[in-house]
């Protein structure tokens, strides 16, 4: 069997907030690295791109998201206004099934208590799953994550791998800046060795897109 292939794999910015933009950070921080902010999606002025053009490609055939996304327009703009109760059950049934962009997105519900209470182990492990699908929105959430111990132990090799990730996959910019710049900072506390060793690891990333389940198998999609 091939490996699936994710198509259209969106690439949301990782947009850094402008001032008075809300976000959110942690109290505590490794003293050789700089703490970046997460940015709230809920602020952000235009949603996700349209989750239809999420396709897998498996044995040449393309399995798309689409037939699963039912309701996720209007629960979109339920949680821009803040109605978290509409919004977050259709993303949440979405993330179980291994939906990238809503993985994402329950990364930041977790991580803001959006609704739920925060929970920072729930926001990394949804973050990194996103990340590991090569969703780009997911990839600093997650190594930010790492840097600073939220929901998971500190860990710098996997914060320089996620950012490296990140900044291979952008053209010149100031955002590739920006990653490099993070990158940079985590890389103050690791070794020759272990910088190698990140590079090595982030240099054979590959994405692993999870296959969309049939909507016939899905309870929900049955109601």
């Amino acid at each position: 069997m091939l490996r699936p292939l994710l198509l259209a794999v969106f690439c949301c910015a990782v947009a850094l907030p402008a001032a008075g933009e809300e976000t959110a950070s942690t109290e505590e921080q490794p003293s050789s690295s700089k703490t970046f902010e997460i940015p709230n999606p809920a602020m952000a002025d235009e949603a996700p791109q349209p989750l239809q053009s999420l396709v897998v490609i498996v044995d040449g055939e393309a399995r798309s998201w689409a037939p699963l996304e039912k309701g996720t327009d209007v629960a979109w703009l339920a949680y821009r206004d803040g109605n978290f109760p509409q919004a977050v059950p259709v993303f949440a049934r979405l993330a179980e099934l291994g939906h990238p962009v809503a993985e994402w997105l329950m990364g930041n519900i977790y991580f803001f208590g959006q609704g739920i209470p925060k929970d920072y182990a729930k926001a990394h492990a949804m973050f990194e799953a996103s990340a590991q699908q090569g969703y780009f929105a997911a990839f600093a959430p997650t190594a930010q994550m790492y840097v600073q111990g939220l929901g998971v132990p500190a860990d710098p090799s996997k914060a320089y791998y996620w950012y490296n990730i990140a900044a291979a996959q952008l053209p010149d910019s100031s955002e590739r800046t920006e990653m490099m710049d993070r990158r940079e900072g985590v890389a103050a506390s690791l070794t020759p060795a272990q910088i190698e060793a990140a590079q090595k690891r982030a240099n054979k990333f590959e994405p692993k897109p999870v296959i969309p389940p049939d909507p016939e198998d899905v309870d929900w999609m049955q109601q």
